[in-house]
């Protein structure tokens, strides 16, 4: 179910809430996500196009080029932001403002992808106001509408009955003007209003993401992991193991100074439970990095791992920590959890591993890999 905006008594909030209906494309969303930013920056009600189109383009940074989300063929934002990548040579977790500064360049200098980032602002912002005038374009000829838009967005910023949200401005540059009534609204409910905006681009996305795992996540710059839980189980899990070999190097992993390996990246999972994770050496964990390691060699050996890794911690009666464990293999307690044998705990994990594996090589990630020392 959609969640719905605030109500106004004073403005036509049914507009803004049709902004995104029969949408073929991310462009709508991120224009008001890229509003958005800039109202919660206290930015002037005249917000010049060009920052608006940065930012957009910066906020499609991390789900196309480090997460690889689709965006699908006719979307020409997300193949802006991967364009950008390829020229550039940003690292792929560069922060934002680092990506919106190259992206204002462009703009700035007039180069080809600066031309084509231009050319979402001849028609997005005037095609996401269309709701305010549905009424009076209805029947028009598709070639008349940004030119009434124009003009009726004008009128329309006079009238305090059903003011529109914003109107286009020339001076000092391209710019739209926020509507006051419009600009408070949004300041008082800035957080329903891109929860809004952003359930309707997950559901936009996982049309051409299907199966995708987490990717609601995948919208935004990865935040910090904090491994503290998956360290303090394999300590445990070494107290009653002894001895933890390296799955991928078969070298024993030293006690301190190991590092914690995803088995499916963690840049394809995003997420930090513990049945993928185990410890490596940091020579092997930097040599892996975000490729997807070759299942035929090293399942087995992973599944074992893991295997007698949350039985040694169960043994210890730090049942706490085992709640991964119980939530993937769907058993009501961790005594069912310990009394799977080795080739159903194997089953059940390659059963949920090895899919994702075929939709993170359907994405472009690098799959197959093998150690080479």
């Amino acid at each position: 179910m959609s969640p719905e905006l605030p109500p106004s008594s004073k403005l036509p909030i049914e507009h803004l809430a049709a902004c995104f209906s029969n949408v073929t494309n991310s462009y709508k969303f991120y224009w008001l996500l890229a509003i958005l930013e800039c109202v919660q920056r206290g930015q002037d009600p005249v917000i010049p196009l060009t920052d608006l189109l940065a930012e957009m383009v910066a906020a499609v940074w991390y789900p196309t080029n480090y997460f690889r989300l689709s965006f699908g063929k006719q979307d020409r934002l997300g193949a802006l932001a991967l364009q950008l990548g390829a020229i550039s040579g940003l690292p792929l977790d560069a922060p934002k403002e680092r990506v919106k500064a190259q992206v204002l360049q462009h703009l700035e200098a007039g180069t080809d992808l600066g031309r084509e980032i231009r050319t979402l602002g001849r028609f997005v912002p005037y095609r996401f106001l269309r709701p305010f005038f549905a009424a009076a374009l209805r029947g028009r000829p598709d070639s008349q509408v940004d030119g009434l838009i124009l003009r009726l967005s004008a009128g329309r910023f006079a009238d305090d009955n059903s003011p529109c949200l914003y109107r286009f401005v020339t001076t000092p540059q391209d710019s739209i003007e926020l509507h006051p009534a419009w600009l408070a609204y949004l300041t008082q409910h800035l957080a329903i209003v891109r929860g809004f905006a952003l359930w309707n681009l997950v559901n936009y996305l996982q049309r051409n993401n299907p199966n995708v795992p987490y990717l609601a996540a995948k919208l935004f710059e990865p935040q910090q992991r904090n491994l503290s839980q998956a360290r303090a189980f394999w300590r445990l899990a070494w107290d009653g193991l002894g001895t933890v070999v390296c799955i991928y190097s078969r070298q024993a992993v030293p006690q301190q100074g190991f590092s914690l390996d995803h088995f499916l990246p963690w840049r394809f999972v995003t997420h930090d439970l513990l049945w993928n994770i185990i410890p490596t050496t940091r020579a092997v964990n930097s040599a892996k990095s975000d490729q997807f390691p070759d299942l035929a060699a090293y399942f087995d050996g992973f599944a074992r791992l893991q295997y007698q890794a949350f039985r040694a911690v169960a043994d210890q009666g730090r049942n706490n920590l085992l709640e991964d464990y119980v939530l993937l293999f769907r058993t009501a307690t961790v005594d069912e959890l310990c009394a799977l044998p080795l080739d159903r705990f194997r089953e059940a994990l390659y059963n949920e591993i090895a899919p994702q594996v075929q939709i993170a090589r359907n994405m472009g990630f690098v799959t197959g890999w093998r150690y080479t020392p």
